[in-house]
């Protein structure tokens, strides 16, 4: 029997460092080109893209999680996303040459934890977008 030896993520620790190394992985990971540029993460989910990056120069530095939601009208009784009770940390714009709404969320390093918690909180981003355009669709 092959005995494999399991390596758990690296603890970020609220070390941009770390978070950025972690972005770098994924990036390599998943076949994007950095193109020695600040790593951004590109992940696609049907019609929901979300890119991420590391704002690592920030006084306090943040993940920054930007969901781009499927391309639809403009909503004009929307209200916006962010003024909403857990919905904190990030704002939304309207980008009217793709017609779609774009949900960018500012997560703190120190609330991450690992490269699993990384995914997660993208994910919990992008379910929090897309619950936020059915209730206003």
């Amino acid at each position: 029997m092959q005995q494999h030896d399991y390596v758990p993520p690296e603890a970020f620790g609220g070390s941009a460092a770390a978070v950025l190394r972690c972005l770098r992985e994924l990036v390599e990971l998943t076949g994007q080109d950095s193109a020695g540029g600040p790593p951004v993460l590109e992940l696609r989910f049907d019609d929901i893209v979300t890119l991420t990056s590391l704002a690592a120069d920030a006084p306090q530095p943040f993940l920054c999680v930007s969901v781009y939601l499927p391309r639809r009208a403009l909503v004009p009784a929307a209200a916006a996303p962010l003024a909403c009770p857990g919905y904190p940390g990030g704002e939304w714009l309207w980008d009217a040459s793709e017609g779609r709404y774009i949900i960018l969320h500012h997560i703190g390093i120190e609330q991450l934890v690992d490269e699993t918690d990384l995914l997660d909180t993208i994910l919990a981003a992008k379910d929090k977008a897309c619950a936020w355009l059915l209730s206003v669709s």
